[in-house]
């Protein structure tokens, strides 16, 4: 059987990962435009410098030989699903069992200047963002414009938004302030922006009161009901209110990453590939693909006629019962989601969760999380590299 699998993320590594043993029957090839697995969930750590480059990065190389999977770096153009057939790098692949896990990428609401904005959906963009950030103040940047170069702005109060102002804070105020001088300390401002009137609106009551005070503890600025209008090179426009910076971070919203795709298949308002009990491609009439499948961020699973979320944890999951189902097409399992909790950072050294409707926050909480990532990482040699990185920051406040 020739399975092809679209994507390596979360939803497709793992996969992989729980295909086990059926990889060495069966012909399996992972299509990824990176030659890399991006550890998403470590990327504001990356960005502050609480974790390196090389932690949050896995060659498909590396692991290719233990998982027994062909790995084609590209991009994909197009899919056929009359003809089997998917378009990469513009030659034909054709494949018995297809696997959609090609992601999301940054939903911007076709703002006036996006190309202003900084993200961090991508490593790149994240790298750019990392050095953007230290160029401020080892190469004296703000000199030119003290307001414009201090001040930090962060379009949206989801999880994204709220972990990156608190980790932004403790590199400032925590770990840098013994470089920094404190006329310049003084005039950082970290501004949150959120359109509707609540931060973390996917999460528990506790967990957003929770995260607000501690927020405004660390003296972070929170604008909300507002919608962003326009970026700049120098400012960020809010309806008639002007806030002039030099560095907007986007991260108030994704859409799925769909190529262009030939036949009968659904879509919800937002662009999701709608999928039925088993994670099947669902056709106009209702009936699904029998050799096609969807997951994460790219598809859209209905409980109770709610969506799923967009995250590591519902992709990691559904690529459990997916596994089963390529192994087993004549017996297949419907998908029933489990959530296993939440937990927010607020700052490398404090975090809120929800764990079993236990409400739990501190420094513990921070700690556990990042063992929850060691855990999820997929290559045993990159979570040696992770607890390393995370003991010499902890202990050393060695910024990497």
């Amino acid at each position: 059987m020739k399975i092809l699998i679209l994507g390596g993320g979360f939803g497709g590594i793992y996969t992989l990962k729980y295909l086990g043993k059926f990889l060495n029957k069966n012909e399996v090839i992972l299509v990824n435009d990176n030659e890399y697995f991006l550890f998403t969930p470590l990327l504001i750590d990356f960005v502050c410098g609480f974790v390196s480059e090389e932690a949050v990065r896995v060659y498909f190389k590396e692991i290719s030989k233990s998982l027994r999977f062909k790995f084609i770096s590209g991009k994909v153009n197009k899919i056929d699903l009359n003809k089997k057939l998917v378009y990469v790098n513009q030659e034909e692949i054709n494949y018995e069992i297809l696997v959609i896990c090609l992601g999301a990428e940054v939903n911007y609401y076709n703002i006036i200047g996006k190309e202003n904005c900084w993200s961090l959906k991508r490593l790149d963009s994240a790298l750019k963002l990392k050095n953007h950030i230290f160029e401020i103040f080892e190469k004296e940047k703000y000199k030119e414009n003290f307001d414009e170069f201090l001040t930090f702005v962060i379009v949206g109060g989801g999880a994204t938004g709220v972990e990156l102002v608190g980790n932004l804070s403790d590199l400032f105020f925590r770990i840098m302030k013994n470089k920094i001088s404190k006329k310049v300390l003084e005039r950082i401002r970290i501004i949150l922006v959120e359109g509707k009137n609540e931060i973390l609106t996917q999460f528990s009551e506790k967990m957003r009161k929770a995260a607000l005070l501690k927020l405004k503890e660390k003296g972070i600025k929170l604008i909300l009901g507002k919608i962003v209008t326009e970026v700049g090179e120098n400012f960020v426009k809010l309806g008639d209110e002007i806030i002039y910076t030099r560095t907007t971070i986007w991260t108030a919203g994704i859409k799925a990453n769909l190529p262009e795709i030939i036949g009968d298949f659904l879509k919800d308002n937002s662009g999701r590939l709608l999928v039925n009990e088993n994670l099947q491609l669902l056709k106009s009439n209702s009936e699904a693909y029998n050799d096609v499948f969807c997951l994460g961020d790219i598809a859209c699973f209905l409980e109770n006629q709610r969506q799923l979320s967009q995250s590591a944890q519902v992709a990691t999951k559904q690529a459990k019962v997916l596994a089963f189902n390529i192994k087993n097409l004549n017996n297949k399992k419907t998908f029933k989601y489990k959530h296993s909790g939440d937990i927010i950072s607020l700052g490398f050294y404090y975090a809120v969760a929800q764990i079993f409707n236990i409400f739990i926050s501190g420094f513990f909480v921070s700690l556990l999380k990042r063992f929850i990532y060691l855990v999820k990482m997929i290559s045993f040699p990159h979570k040696i590299k992770i607890l390393e990185n995370l003991i010499s920051f902890l202990f050393f406040k060695r910024v990497l």
